[in-house]
């Protein structure tokens, strides 16, 4: 499903707004000017890396400053007395501070958490959810001699013939990382609490394929915009085994073609053109104007990145996620540096920032005019990324703007939207020590969560057959960012996750090379029923048992004992 433009609902705001104000309208191609002139600590460049601190690992940022005390905020919650841990170790390893919620609900037992985590975890070890992963995720093998990645495509139709599985992307390639965001957090969640090798691939893979994005939407050598990203790639034709040397596998035969997108298409919202001499992998096509529809899910994946970085056991993944986290600091710092727009390129390589006259997808600043906190969380969370500190005006709690109102309530798909720009800022401001901050954050999680677990009767979104699931995941996320779960929040989680180990418990496709799975179109994704957790997410328990900032005030819906330990999953 892709989001469509706020701007025909907001249009009445906007006049509104022009024509109470005092004229200076807002120029979508600038930056606030209350930015530009805000002077700062120096920062050095994206690729600077550590040298002289004995307690920062190499290849990690040693410039996040110190926290700056937030501006004055109308009706601000009492704000306990945080400690300053600005120069504490980076990455942090615990929640800085205390955050206690009452544990609404009905107590579930240790025992019943216990069966609800081998239960899902029986899951995972029966369909080797690693290993499926990367079998069933394409990009570029290495045998190509380009550069290799994996990524999670939307558009995939899937073939058996005999001993091979052909995998063909077919079109309507938008919002990949809004899914692949989740596999790169399971993945990384996965190795570092098991250290197992398929995760240890998975992380890697999908670092790259991250990277992909970027790197093959560089133009040529010369290309002034190295850090922009694209919405898809769609590089070379391969056919190749899955053999022992790269997968640890048995040398099953698969096919990747793309060449079903080698097509000019124009659409409202995206583009797909040729795109002859990418450094990378030569001629390709690609689909250009990312938008917040998936970067809101990259961002908040990245505050797991310098976590891979500090403790990976392996130099092999490590360099591939630092050139990811390397990427992601760079296109954030994009995003700053052009008034909080993400610039995309034309068929001429060049880029360019989509007017908010036309489109409001790749703009954090079309409805600041009206209230000047609108999509603050977005553009805070490029900031943190970018230079490990607020860039942009004070953002309070990033609850109760105008756009918050009248985007969720244009379309249920908005809504997911702002609350991932809202758990990144939260999480990339307890990565970059940002404490006081932090608190405030995540106590307006707080405000957000309890509206979105006790709603109005007319609140749109709860009327949406994806709610329940969609809610589910972000009460895990929002675990691993330091909410603490209520009773009530934890048996909501539960219940949506068992009805996705019913959906998958007997799917016959786990394996599209067994003999049982007859030749033809196949399957290659199992969907679950109305409640039941997106496979792509039914593994998101390995990022909330590996995240630092799990607050131990919340109430237990899952054991990271047994999480942590293949040995123990399932019955």
């Amino acid at each position: 499903m892709r989001r469509f433009s706020m701007l025909p609902i907001a249009l009445g705001l906007v006049l509104a707004s022009a024509c109470s104000s005092s004229g200076a309208g807002n120029d979508p191609g600038a930056q606030d000017p209350g930015v530009a002139d805000e002077a700062g600590p120096d920062v050095p460049p994206v690729d600077d890396v550590a040298q002289d601190r004995p307690d920062v690992p190499a290849d990690l940022p040693t410039d996040v400053p110190a926290e700056a005390t937030p501006d004055v905020i109308d009706d601000a919650p009492a704000i306990p007395d945080i400690p300053d841990v600005s120069t504490q170790p980076f990455p942090p390893r615990e929640l800085p501070f205390a955050y206690t919620r009452t544990a609404e609900g009905t107590p579930i037992s240790a025992a019943d958490v216990t069966a609800f985590t081998k239960k899902v975890t029986g899951l995972w070890k029966k369909a080797d959810w690693a290993r499926w992963v990367l079998r069933t995720s394409t990009g570029v093998d290495t045998s190509t001699g380009k550069a290799d990645y994996l990524a999670w495509h939307n558009d995939i139709a899937v073939a058996k013939a005999g001993d091979t599985v052909t995998f063909s992307h077919m079109g309507g390639e938008h919002n990949m990382w809004i899914p692949g965001s989740k596999v790169l957090s399971e993945a990384i969640g996965g190795y570092l609490l098991t250290g197992d090798w398929k995760f240890a691939k998975m992380t890697e893979q999908y670092c790259k394929g991250l990277s992909a994005v970027i790197k093959g939407f560089v133009w040529d050598e010369s290309d002034p915009a190295p850090f922009l990203m694209a919405r898809a790639i769609f590089p070379m034709d391969q056919s190749f085994t899955l053999d022992a040397t790269n997968w640890q596998d048995d040398g099953r035969k698969k096919v990747v073609n793309f060449h079903d997108m080698y097509v000019i298409q124009d659409g409202w919202n995206a583009h797909t053109f040729a795109w002859p001499h990418n450094p990378t992998w030569g001629a390709e096509y690609v689909t250009n104007m990312r938008s917040k529809d998936d970067v809101r899910s990259i961002v908040r994946t990245t505050m797991f990145l310098p976590y891979v970085l500090a403790d990976a056991k392996d130099e092999w993944v490590r360099s591939a996620c630092q050139e990811t986290y390397d990427l992601m600091r760079g296109f954030n710092k994009d995003i700053v540096d052009s008034g909080y727009n993400i610039r995309t390129k034309g068929t001429d390589g060049v880029a360019y920032i989509v007017p908010c006259s036309d489109q409001d997808l790749a703009s954090y600043v079309c409805y600041t005019d009206i209230d000047p906190t609108d999509e603050c969380c977005q553009r805070l969370s490029s900031d943190l990324i970018a230079f490990g500190e607020r860039r942009t005006d004070e953002c309070g709690n990033c609850t109760g703007s105008i756009y918050d109102g009248f985007a969720s309530a244009a379309h249920f798909y908005n809504v997911p939207i702002i609350w991932d720009y809202h758990m990144a800022a939260v999480g990339n401001a307890l990565v970059y020590r940002q404490a006081r901050m932090a608190w405030v954050l995540l106590d307006g999680l707080k405000t957000r969560i309890d509206s979105y677990m006790h709603p109005a009767a007319d609140d749109p979104w709860i009327q949406d057959s994806g709610w329940n699931k969609e809610l589910a995941v972000l009460l895990v996320q929002a675990a691993s960012v330091g909410l603490p779960l209520t009773w009530l929040e934890a048996a909501h989680v539960q219940k949506q996750w068992a009805q996705a180990v019913t959906d998958f418990q007997d799917w016959p496709n786990w394996d599209l090379w067994a003999a049982s799975v007859p030749d033809g179109p196949v399957q290659a994704r199992p969907s679950s029923t109305v409640g039941g957790i997106d496979i792509e997410a039914v593994a998101m328990f390995l990022e909330y048992c590996n995240s630092p900032f799990r607050n131990a005030a919340g109430v237990s819906f899952i054991d990271c004992d047994i999480v942590k330990d293949p040995a123990k999953w399932g019955d």
